[in-house]
């Protein structure tokens, strides 16, 4: 049946309890698997005389197996579901928005009028992830709690108008019910493989495959991926017509759509079994992008494309068209000047942080629209760790040619150091520790990271990084030039 985008209906939540019985026949399955296998071990001689199952010539022990399984499932069921919308933003890290940054005070505006335009009395809460990839997607439980979470690299690459485009997709995700069919299938499973994976993450990488560990998360996963065809990819293409009818804006959707695409969509970073809450899979596999029975069956995403295009038709667009449209600055460039103009010209306050390396007090300034606080005599700068990737992720800074030399040349230099450590079996220098503006203790002289060589003082205690002089602004132009370190690890 062809999609019209005109009647858009409320998803029924049946597929819930069915989500409930495939729990309740896997218990039921292994529990009567591990108790015929018990009494097999303890009598053989039964079976190799009689050649029959003990178990199913008694009714009333299948029963009792029945009755366990019940309960173990429903337990399974009520712990995974119950609070899924903080367990799901624990794992992807996700924060509140901060009301001292002027994007995230964007975005906070923007749920505001979704609440309007939506109408319901449901308080849908609005979380950031900090990563630079882009993505967004939404999680509602069965305790009525619901959320929408969007990345650090998404909010700081969108305007306004897309913003709006894209939360008001996961909203409709949200009141329609079917985000909890989908957080529910997620939770099962692909909740308990994603704290696996991550724990995975920890072990040596040549013996994963053996560890027990990797074996249940397969298992898990697949489990997951099965429940994926009780969840209907066309649900992707009813949130996208209910953006339309909400904003009134489906070239907004269809850019921030392909903006998505063309960028890291946070594979690695957001787990394997959370993939049907996004908006776009993270993990860029062949079968979202094909159509037919199979496709239709197993994922939960659509072709992109075809997303787009449906957008597009809307407004007479054409794909061409969309593929020659320049990137759009978040905000207006000229507005955003004279604001800063005139914040410039308000006096400004010391705070009670030092520089470590001059000892002076360090003042609160404007930054790629957020706060951090700077030395005016050296030039560094203290950024709380959570702000960091919104502050990388921001092109408001230009990065001129002397960073862009400064920041290779650099590169270069910590390259051949670390390659030549490396060789000779050596650990790094052993300099003097730098001091801690808030808790006085040494912080931890390291790279950002092995991609991108610059080195940065962190405290694990304040979660706080400082950056000598012009160090923050080389890691801003690696980032964006996509200038990483190459060598033989």
């Amino acid at each position: 049946m062809p999609l019209t985008f005109i009647d858009i209906e409320k998803q029924k939540t049946w597929r819930i309890g069915i989500f409930f019985l495939i729990l309740l026949f896997m218990y039921f399955c292994v529990t009567l698997a591990l108790v015929q296998g018990i009494l097999l071990f303890i009598f053989p001689f039964h079976f190799i005389k009689t050649g029959s199952f003990l178990l199913l010539e008694r009714p009333l022990y299948l029963l009792v197996i029945f009755g366990f399984s019940l309960i173990i499932a429903a337990m399974h069921f009520w712990f995974s579901t119950s609070n899924a919308v903080k367990s799901v933003m624990d794992n992807l890290g996700a924060l509140a928005p901060d009301p001292d940054d002027g994007i995230h005070r964007r975005l906070m505006n923007i749920m505001d009028e979704i609440h309007v335009v939506t109408g319901t009395t449901r308080k849908m809460q609005c979380m950031v992830i900090p990563t630079l990839s882009m993505n967004a997607l939404a999680v509602a439980d069965l305790n009525g709690n619901s959320a929408i979470a969007i990345t650090e690299g998404l909010l700081s690459r969108l305007t306004r108008s897309q913003t709006e485009a894209v939360l008001a997709h996961e909203a409709y995700h949200i009141i329609s019910g079917d985000c909890m069919e989908a957080t529910v299938a997620t939770s099962l499973f692909g909740m308990y493989a994603a704290m696996i994976e991550k724990l995975q993450d920890f072990g040596d990488e040549d013996r994963r495959g053996i560890y027990p560990a990797f074996l249940i998360f397969w298992f898990l996963l697949k489990l997951s991926q099965m429940l994926n065809m009780f969840i209907s990819r066309e649900r992707e293409y009813r949130a996208d017509a209910a953006s339309v009818r909400m904003t009134r804006d489906p070239l907004s959707m269809a850019e921030a759509l392909h903006l998505i695409s063309r960028n890291w969509r946070g594979s690695g970073l957001i787990a394997s079994g959370l993939e049907m809450l996004c908006i776009i899979n993270p993990q860029e596999i062949e079968l979202d992008e094909s159509e037919g029975f199979w496709a239709n069956l197993m994922s939960t995403h659509p072709p992109i494309q075809k997303r787009i295009e449906i957008l597009l038709k809307m407004v007479h667009v054409s794909g061409k068209d969309l593929e020659k449209k320049r990137e759009l600055e978040s905000e207006d460039p000229l507005i955003n000047a004279i604001f800063k103009n005139r914040l410039n010209q308000t006096g400004k306050e010391f705070s009670a942080f030092r520089c470590p390396s001059c000892k002076q007090s360090l003042f609160e300034i404007p930054y790629e629209k957020t706060k951090v606080y700077q030395c005016h005599y050296c030039g560094g700068t203290l950024i709380e760790n959570t702000k960091i990737p919104r502050i990388i992720v921001r092109r408001e800074k230009k990065c001129t040619e002397r960073i862009k030399s400064l920041a290779k040349a650099v590169t270069i230099d910590n390259q051949r150091k670390l390659s030549l450590k490396k060789l000779k079996g050596t650990a790094m220098d052993n300099r003097h520790l730098t001091a801690c503006p808030k808790c006085q203790n040494p912080m931890l002289r390291t790279f950002y990271s092995l991609a991108y060589l610059i080195e940065i003082d962190r405290c694990s205690i304040c979660n706080i990084t400082w950056f000598d002089p012009d160090e923050l602004e080389m890691l801003q132009c690696l980032i964006e030039n996509k200038m990483t370190a190459k060598f033989d690890m």
